[in-house]
């Protein structure tokens, strides 16, 4: 009984949010060369430090097509149902001393039903730069972080009167989302954590998660070169 009134009680809230949209955990893979592969998935917690956090799980796809260019593909989706997708198209450049930098242009978009409104959608252009250390020291530790920036467009559904809450059905905004990263592990399969920060121009804070926080697992396929992973 008390394990049924803890877990409604955690339940109630993860879901009492309104929020219909937070920072994306997408992986940040320092693709080195051409051929290295990245898969990196797990889950994700999204607070807004009031009454309400949300969870969800999260998987990145990045791929070295040529010795620049590099593609990624990224996928979550929450406890509340609400999905969010979104492809890039990227040049990376590795250095001798272990560190990479990357720079991704790509479009994303997001739908989901939520407590307080019938239905939401959500557009976004951005441009992301990446910057990271791989393999530092004898746990092999990645670090690193990135920079995203963008324009949103929503289209929000009718409010409920009964709560009193603005009846916004479109808004625009520039956004930034600036991100950091840890992993460790193997040479083939690291564990890594991420810290993701998001900003918005105009859109109010009640549409939002300012912060997410993402645990999983990161694999890595491809080139079998000594020297890196």
């Amino acid at each position: 009984m008390i394990k049924c009134k803890l877990f409604s009680a955690i339940v109630i809230f993860l879901l009492s949010g309104c929020a219909s949209y937070y920072p994306q955990v997408v992986d940040i893979p320092l693709i080195k060369e051409k051929g290295d592969i990245r898969l990196n998935a797990g889950a994700f917690m999204a607070p807004n430090f009031e009454d309400a956090a949300n969870l969800g799980g999260h998987v990145t796809y990045s791929h070295g097509v040529t010795n620049v260019l590099a593609v990624q593909g990224y996928g979550s989706l929450d406890f509340m149902l609400r999905i969010h997708l979104q492809g890039a198209l990227g040049l990376y450049k590795g250095f001798e001393n272990n560190s990479v930098i990357e720079m991704y242009g790509g479009y994303g978009f997001g739908t989901g039903g939520m407590w307080n409104v019938q239905m939401d959608f959500y557009q976004l252009a951005f441009a992301q730069f990446n910057l990271g250390k791989y393999n530092q020291g004898k746990a092999n530790i990645d670090y690193g972080l990135g920079l995203k920036g963008g324009y949103m467009y929503n289209d929000y559904s009718n409010y409920n009167n009964i709560l009193n809450l603005p009846n916004i059905e479109k808004k625009y905004s520039w956004l930034i989302e600036p991100s950091v990263f840890f992993r460790i592990g193997g040479s083939r399969i690291k564990y890594n954590m991420t810290v993701n920060y998001f900003w918005a121009s105009t859109i109010p804070e009640i549409y939002y998660f300012p912060i997410s926080v993402g645990m999983g697992v990161n694999f890595k396929f491809g080139n079998k070169k000594k020297n890196y992973y």
